[in-house]
């Protein structure tokens, strides 16, 4: 985001990714009190980029008999938390919250040493954008100035989050373009990245027209095959 105006100025598709960022800061060992406090901190650290790809909460309802309601929300557990995974939760078999334990603890495992954090870090950092999903998907007839404008509304909804914190929750739920769902989850600007497909660079002689309903078909079908977080749903 940060360079964004290198994108050309032609009609394209586009979707922004998350990096997970991590330093030598953040994995090396740090001895306090004879233990080792890079653990909690860097388990922190996959817990916050875990929370960019939390789906809203869904609100459910219904009739109960004598004129009652059902009411409640549905929140995703992706298994991050210690205290989630370890719990079980009603429903799970035997053998689906043993292989969640055993993957837990390999985590636990991983994360309890200088080397794992360095080679977890390496993976999740090197993932972007071949193994991890789009937070967003959009088409464009410039790259370039659809871009910049997402990046003017991330800044816009930065600096009222900066004054007003306790609207994050709410912007969260009611923001309407991609710059305020990413400032809502806290993503700093550094940590996303735009990938383009430059449609003129692909095709010479076509008409922008042509270029911009095939783009379209593009972008409607992308968005039902990979379901971007953040994207308008």
């Amino acid at each position: 985001m940060l360079e964004v105006e290198q994108a050309p100025e032609s009609p394209g598709i586009y979707a922004w990714y998350v990096k997970f960022q991590a330093s030598a800061q953040d994995w090396e060992t740090k001895p306090v009190g004879g233990q080792d406090v890079s653990i909690e901190g860097f388990l922190g650290l996959l817990r916050e980029y875990a929370s960019y790809y939390e789906p809203l909460p869904i609100m459910l309802s219904g009739s109960a008999p004598y004129g009652g309601r059902w009411d409640g929300v549905l929140e995703l557990d992706h298994g991050v938390n210690r205290h989630e995974v370890h719990s079980g939760g009603e429903g799970v078999d035997r053998r689906e919250r043993e292989r969640r334990e055993r993957d837990r603890e390999a985590l636990d495992n991983t994360i309890s040493s200088q080397t794992g954090r360095r080679l977890l870090a390496q993976f999740l950092g090197g993932a972007t954008p071949v193994f991890s999903s789009p937070l967003y998907i959009g088409v464009a007839e410039n790259l370039n100035e659809r871009l910049q404008r997402h990046r003017a509304s991330y800044n816009k909804a930065m600096e009222w989050l900066r004054t007003n914190p306790s609207d994050a929750d709410r912007l969260r739920g009611d923001a309407r373009t991609f710059g305020q769902r990413a400032a809502s989850r806290g993503i700093a600007m550094e940590n996303l990245e735009a990938w383009v497909i430059d449609l003129k660079a692909l095709e010479s002689g076509v008409s922008v027209e042509s270029l911009r309903e095939s783009a379209q078909s593009a972008e409607w079908l992308l968005h039902r095959l990979f379901a971007p977080i953040l994207g308008r749903q």
